[in-house]
C-alpha cells in the first residue's frame, strides 16, 4: 500500500469512528426532502449508516460492508419507489448525502495534514462512488416501473378478457372498471380484429392511438386484437376490424359474440377496413348456412362446368349483378361488346336454367356466387 493510501485508510478510520455524528448529518439533510417522510426511520437510519460505510470501504478501496447493514443499492432503490418516493427525489437526496460525507472526508483529511493530491485523489474516488451508485438507484427505480406498468398491463388484460365473455359482476365492474378507465353509464363498440400484414402489434397501437374520449381498452386475443372502445375505430388499411354496438356494459358479451361472427365472414370474404353486420349484409347468413349454399352451387355454378368458357360467363354473370342487371354498364366494365353480354347470358339460362328476371332466382343464383367466393 502506498503512503497515500496509508492516508486514505487513516482518514477512514476517523470517518468510521465518526459514524453516528455521520448518520445525524445525513438525517438532517434528508429532513429537507418531504418525500422521505414516508421512508420508516431504522430504514432512513440504516442506509445512512450504509453510505458511511460505503465511503470507508471506498475510501480503503475494498468492499466489505459490516453484515447488519449490508444491502444491494438495488434493493434499497426498489424500495424507495414502492414507498412512493419520486425518482427524481431518490437521486437528489443520494447525492445531498454523499457531499456532506465528502465534506466529512476533506475535514478529517485536512486535520491529518493530508497532500491536496491525496485530498484530490480521495475526492475522485467519493465523486466516481456517487455517480455510479446514482446510476445503480435509477436502474432499480426503472425496473420497479417496468414491473408495475407488466403487472398492470396483466390485470387489464384479464379483466377485459373477462368482461368479453360475461365474467365481471356488477361490484367488480364499479371498482375494476374505473381503475382500467371503464365507466358503467357509457356504451362502447366491441371490436375484434385482424392483422393482414404488418407487425402484428400495429393493430393495437393503431386501435390504442385513435382516441375519443376515454382510452380504447384493447387486448391480443389468441391470433387476433379484442377490446372496447368509447368510439367507433377507424379502419387500417392491412387489418380487418370486427364491430357491433355501441351497447352498455352489460351487453358487451352478446357484442363481441356478434363481433367474433363478423370477423370470421369478413375474413372469409377477404375484406378489410371497419366492417359490421350492417355492411356485410346477407353474406353472414350466406358462411353460416354452408348446406343452402352447397346446395345452390350445385345448381348454378358447377353445371357449369370447367374451363376458360366456364369462368368467361360466369364473370359476366358476376358483373351483370353488380352493375344493376344493365347489359351496357357490364359490357363497360368488362371491357367487350353488349353483344357478347348477352351471349354469354344466355349461355348461362341454357347450362343451369337460371332466368335472371325472376326475383327468386335472382337471389339464388347471388346467394350461389357469394358462397362459391368463399367455399374454398
Amino acid at each position: 500500500m502506498s503512503g497515500g493510501d496509508n492516508l486514505l485508510a487513516v482518514v477512514a478510520e476517523r470517518l468510521r469512528r465518526r459514524s453516528d455524528d455521520l448518520v445525524e448529518r445525513q438525517l438532517k439533510t434528508l429532513r429537507g426532502f418531504g418525500s422521505y417522510d414516508r421512508v420508516p426511520a431504522d430504514d432512513l437510519r440504516r442506509s445512512c449508516l450504509r453510505n458511511v460505510a460505503r465511503v470507508v470501504a471506498t475510501l480503503e478501496q475494498h468492499d466489505r460492508l459490516p453484515p447488519d447493514i449490508e444491502e444491494d443499492e438495488r434493493i434499497s432503490g426498489r424500495r424507495r419507489a414502492l414507498q412512493g418516493v419520486p425518482a427524481e427525489d431518490v437521486v437528489e437526496a443520494y447525492r445531498a448525502v454523499l457531499s456532506v460525507l465528502r465534506d466529512a472526508f476533506i475535514e478529517e483529511a485536512a486535520a491529518a495534514a493530508a497532500d491536496p493530491w491525496e485530498v484530490l485523489t480521495g475526492t475522485r474516488r467519493l465523486w466516481d462512488l456517487t455517480d455510479r451508485y446514482s446510476n445503480i438507484l435509477v436502474s432499480a427505480r426503472q425496473q420497479v416501473e417496468i414491473d408495475a406498468a407488466r403487472r398492470d398491463e396483466r390485470n387489464r388484460i384479464a379483466f377485459l378478457q373477462r368482461l368479453l365473455v360475461g365474467g365481471v359482476d356488477p361490484a367488480e365492474l364499479r371498482a375494476g372498471g374505473a381503475v382500467h378507465g371503464v365507466l358503467p353509464g357509457h356504451r362502447y363498440w366491441v371490436l375484434r380484429g385482424r392483422q393482414h400484414s404488418g407487425e402484428p402489434q400495429l393493430l393495437s397501437r393503431h386501435l390504442e392511438s385513435a382516441r375519443a374520449g376515454a382510452r380504447p381498452l384493447v387486448a391480443p386475443l389468441d391470433d387476433d386484437v379484442a377490446g372496447i372502445s368509447a368510439a367507433r375505430p377507424v379502419p387500417l388499411d392491412s387489418a380487418v376490424i370486427a364491430v357491433a354496438g355501441p351497447v352498455p356494459l352489460s351487453g358487451v358479451p352478446q357484442a363481441f359474440a356478434e363481433a367474433t361472427r363478423v370477423l370470421d365472414v369478413a375474413l372469409r370474404y377477404g375484406r378489410t377496413g371497419v366492417v359490421d353486420s350492417s355492411s356485410l349484409s346477407v353474406r353472414v347468413a350466406v358462411e353460416q348456412h354452408g348446406e343452402i349454399g352447397e346446395q345452390l352451387f350445385r345448381r348454378y355454378v358447377a353445371g357449369l362446368g370447367e374451363g376458360a368458357g366456364s369462368a368467361e360467363i360466369l364473370l359476366t354473370v358476376q358483373a351483370f349483378l353488380r352493375e344493376r342487371r344493365s347489359v351496357a354498364a357490364t359490357a363497360r366494365a368488362l371491357s367487350v361488346h353488349e353483344n357478347t353480354v348477352r351471349y354469354r347470358l344466355d349461355r348461362y339460362h341454357t347450362l343451369t336454367g337460371a332466368d335472371l328476371a325472376d326475383t327468386d332466382v335472382l337471389v339464388e343464383v347471388w346467394w350461389a356466387l357469394e358462397y362459391a367466393s368463399i367455399r374454398r
